[in-house]
């Protein structure tokens, strides 16, 4: 999913000529602000806050997928000269922070700049049952580790050579502070309550350790303690849920000196030959078995390369927690879509205060209709016959899934851009179907089709359409079709679906 734009040509091109097609005196000449969105949802929330009173633009061409979207040098410009920028703030539209970083600070500074995913609580992307990684190639359910068995390959000690210093004293004076608040920004403890989480598992009294090619030294209070250590395999755990975890074990020689375990296994969320960036260590004098015998432990000493200074360790620890990826199909609860609709007309009525009255009315009306939208979702997942809806395509639904309490099946996640499945993950979208009798798959918009039809034809369940809103057709935006019209046609569908 993850994917790199080549712009760097692009930017020299148009800073070249400084932006030069455009200025704030051009842009108001009809009096009018300019809003420029990236793709449909926020503009048609704009259209319906602002109506005729504001030059609008999209991004996204009608028909076009927002994912392997790449702006041209009249988008950059566009950009340039709005008063209002919208967009997500996702995978798909990382292209934008840099087109951002290269326009000119005085114009950055008039421009009123809103990220979508600031607007609402985020979730990550999810891989549920049966889903395919598009990246690995294989089935599997939702875990931290995404890997086979047969991919774990052995490893010699010295991928975690050199000298490591463990974070729990700086968990106690309080230097991983900002990585507390991190996890409470994002988690669903607060940074206090964390704290004692992670007191728990960094304690250790080894705050240093040094690692060669066979060795390891302990230093506890700054006394060392050696020993000779011999590789002895791995430990793959399969948790409740079918995620994996590799732990690779090491036994010391002969009856090694006190202080130094005669049983350790490295943890490092990595499964082949590759130096360590950090590791998470368990130890015991009594066996593997001791070691394996609770699999999700409280304490797991957690050590970073000595090398690293305080604040260093800090943002290390913070990257890791920011490489989930989160889900950017936040419309598609229109609960989300009441936040973002606030969020726009904050902005718009702080650029255009001729008209914030206007804004204000028009946006407290398609506010009444959204949550209009929401009962109607309630009502019909409320008197519902089944919680369960499967998708013979992506799942761009994960906000709205969590709203109103659905499970659900499909063969990618939103993000992914896959089109075409493997046939052991159809197998089981089909045998899913047939086992809990689901009358409905679904497929999404600008999709192929094929994957539905093939799972419609080998069950009978009917294949409709689920939209997503996340674009529309050429002749729907020449028609006027909103964003309420397509959650609309949504809630009789799903009616369907859980009948």
């Amino acid at each position: 999913m993850k994917r790199v734009y080549i712009l760097a040509a692009l930017f020299i091109c148009i800073c070249s000529f400084g932006f030069a097609t455009g200025n704030k005196d051009a842009k108001r000449a009809n009096g009018k602000i300019t809003v420029t969105a990236t793709i449909f949802p926020p503009y048609d929330f704009t259209r319906a806050i602002a109506g005729d009173k504001v030059n609008l633009n999209m991004l996204l061409p009608p028909g076009a997928e927002s994912h392997s979207f790449e702006p041209t040098p009249r988008d950059i410009i566009s950009i340039q000269n709005s008063d209002i920028f919208i967009y997500i703030g996702g995978e798909s539209d990382a292209w934008v922070d840099r087109i951002l970083d290269s326009v000119e600070p005085k114009h950055i500074k008039n421009m009123k700049i809103i990220r979508l995913m600031d607007t609402v609580e985020v979730v990550e992307e999810e891989l549920v049952e049966g889903m395919q990684d598009e990246e690995e190639g294989h089935d599997h359910a939702h875990g931290h580790e995404d890997f086979t068995i047969a991919d774990v390959k052995d490893r010699a000690l010295t991928d975690w050579a050199g000298d490591w210093q463990s974070v729990y004293p700086y968990l106690l004076d309080g230097t991983l502070a900002p990585v507390m608040d991190h996890k409470a920004e994002n988690g669903e403890k607060t940074a206090r309550e964390y704290y004692e989480q992670y007191k728990t598992a960094y304690a250790t009294d080894a705050d240093r350790v040094s690692i060669t090619a066979n060795s390891m030294t302990f230093y506890r209070n700054g006394a060392p303690t050696k020993a000779n250590y011999a590789y002895k395999g791995t430990a793959v755990i399969t948790e409740d849920d079918g995620s994996l975890w590799v732990r690779y074990k090491f036994e010391a020689a002969g009856n090694p000196p006190k202080g130094a375990p005669k049983y350790v296994m490295f943890s490092d969320h990595l499964i082949a030959p590759a130096k360590a960036e950090y590791f998470h260590l368990y130890t015991s004098d009594e066996s593997f078995d001791a070691l394996m015998a609770d699999t999700n432990p409280a304490n797991y000493p957690t050590y970073y390369p000595a090398t690293l200074t305080k604040s260093e360790i800090v943002a290390e620890m913070i990257g890791h927690e920011e490489e989930a990826e989160y889900d950017e199909h936040i419309w598609t609860s229109p609960k989300n879509a009441v936040r973002i609709v606030s969020a726009i007309t904050d902005a718009l009525c702080e650029k255009d205060t001729a008209n914030a009255a206007l804004y204000r009315r028009n946006a407290a009306a398609y506010t009444a209709k959204l949550n209009d939208l929401d009962a109607a979702f309630q009502r019909v997942v409320s008197n519902a016959k089944r919680k369960t809806i499967v998708f013979g395509d992506r799942f761009p639904f994960r906000y709205f899934a969590d709203r109103y309490g659905l499970s659900y099946f499909a063969a990618f996640p939103g993000c992914s851009t896959e089109t075409e499945a493997s046939a052991k993950t159809v197998a089981f979208l089909i045998d899913k179907i047939k086992a809990e009798k689901i009358p409905v798959v679904f497929h999404i918009e600008l999709s192929n089709e094929r994957m539905a039809d093939a799972i419609a034809e080998e069950t009978g369940a009917k294949k409709r359409l689920f939209h997503a809103a996340h674009n529309i057709s050429k002749r729907d935006f020449d028609a006027g079709v909103t964003y309420l019209d397509l959650m609309t046609r949504n809630v009789d569908t799903l009616r369907e679906a859980l009948q």
